[in-house]
Parts: C-alpha cells; sequence; structure tokens
C-alpha cells in the first residue's frame, strides 16, 4: 500500500494547495480585460485556456462565468466558461483517478471491525452505486453548492464513477448556473440579457431535472444483477 498511500497523500497536499492560492487568483476585471484587449483574435483561447487552469486551481466557476459575462457577454461568456469547466474537470477528475482510486479500492475492500467496518460498508455501498449511476450522482452533487467545483472533480476521480458519465453529468449539471452568472455579469454593460439569461436558465433547470428524473426511471426499471460477493470488484470497474 506505500505507492497507492502515497499518491493518494500527493493528492491531498496538491488539492490543499490548490485550495489555498485560489484565495489569490480571484480574476481582476481590470487586469483581464487588459490582457484580452492586447491579445485580440487569441480571446477565446485565453478565456478557455485560463478557466481550465483556475478550475484546478478551484477557483469558483460561478466567478469565472459572471467574469467572462462581463468582459464578453451572455452567449459567448456562457460557452467559453462552460468548455473550460469541462476541460478542467476532466483534467481533476483523471488526476484523482491517478493518484487516488487505488488507495481507496484497497481501503475498502479491507475488512474492517467495529464502527470502522460499518462506515467502511457504507462508503463501499455507496462507491459501487456511483459506479453504476454515475450520471445521477454527478447531476445531484452539481446541482448542490456543496463543494467547490474543481474539488469535486478531483473526488469523483477516485470514486468507481465511470469518466463519460461523469462528464455527461457535469455538463447538464452546471449548464444552469453558468448561464445564470454569464447573464448576471453581462448585465452590467446590458440589462437586457439579465431577463434573458432569467428565462434560459429557467428553461435548462427544468430540462435538467426532467434529464435527472428519467434517468433514474431508466437505472431504477434496468434489471437487478444476480447476487455475488458482498464486496464489489471496483478496480476492475474502473479499469473496463
Amino acid at each position: 500500500m506505500r505507492g497507492p498511500a502515497a499518491r493518494f497523500t500527493l493528492l491531498i497536499a496538491g488539492a490543499t494547495v490548490a485550495a489555498a492560492a485560489a484565495a489569490f487568483l480571484v480574476p481582476d476585471r481590470d487586469g483581464l480585460a487588459a490582457a484580452l484587449e492586447s491579445a485580440g483574435g487569441l480571446n477565446p483561447f485565453l478565456a478557455v485556456l485560463g478557466t481550465w487552469l483556475l478550475i484546478l486551481a478551484m477557483v469558483p466557476r460561478t466567478a469565472l462565468a459572471f467574469v467572462c459575462g462581463l468582459l464578453f457577454g451572455l452567449g459567448p461568456g456562457a460557452g467559453y466558461v462552460l468548455v473550460g469547466a469541462l476541460l478542467g474537470a476532466s483534467t481533476a477528475f483523471l488526476v484523482g483517478r491517478l493518484l487516488g482510486r487505488e488507495f481507496i479500492d484497497g481501503v475498502l475492500s479491507r475488512e474492517h471491525a467495529g464502527w470502522r467496518g460499518s462506515l467502511a460498508a457504507r462508503m463501499a455501498r455507496l462507491d459501487h452505486w456511483l459506479g453504476r449511476n454515475g450520471v445521477i450522482g454527478v447531476v445531484t452533487v452539481r446541482f448542490l453548492p456543496i463543494a467547490p467545483y474543481g474539488l469535486v472533480s478531483y473526488a469523483f476521480g477516485t470514486s468507481a464513477t465511470r469518466y463519460r458519465d461523469f462528464l455527461f453529468g457535469s455538463a447538464v449539471g452546471v449548464l444552469p448556473s453558468t448561464l445564470g452568472y454569464a447573464a448576471l455579469g453581462a448585465a452590467v454593460f446590458g440589462p437586457s440579457a439579465a431577463s434573458m439569461g432569467v428565462a434560459v436558465v429557467g428553461g435548462l433547470g427544468l430540462l435538467s431535472l426532467v434529464v435527472t428524473i428519467g434517468l433514474h426511471r431508466v437505472r431504477k426499471n434496468e434489471p437487478r444483477p444476480s447476487p455475488g460477493p458482498s464486496r464489489p470488484d471496483n478496480l476492475n470497474m474502473v479499469r473496463r
């Protein structure tokens, strides 16, 4: 376990440093505006790249959406942030998978006594559920602002959630709030964007809710697998 434990410790240390650095990486509007003005046609690329890197540093995605809406307007700003956020989430997920998944799988597969055994059993059931219902889990967590966007992405990488489920769930879960905050930023210079943003966010929020309920019903109606070992082989699930 030395190798997995060391990688997991590196993941925790890196996430802690990134969280501390996020406090000093809050975007400055005047500095960004000057940089984008000098960049010319590279503006979209810089906006996506900046969002990507800042997401990895756990800068709040909502703040990035607001700033991009302020600088680029509702449509382009939301688009740039969405692409950059999904790239950042994907990178964080893969880092979590490489550095933390093997350690978590080893902890959950070991026998524990007392309260530790009970907790490990609960976590193993949750991990197994995420391996089968990752889209629902990701969409639910993305809708609830319980933790920074980047931190959640690292955490999902250590779970049995499949990458395609994570990516799709992230896209569905963050689209309404990304448009909403971009609309707020755009409304600083164009008040009409606010009402448009409210309408778009409301419609997409309803659509996301319908998609989530539909996925839940589909998963619920799927035939259950035959009983097997009490503890799932999560590592094999991840390597499929």
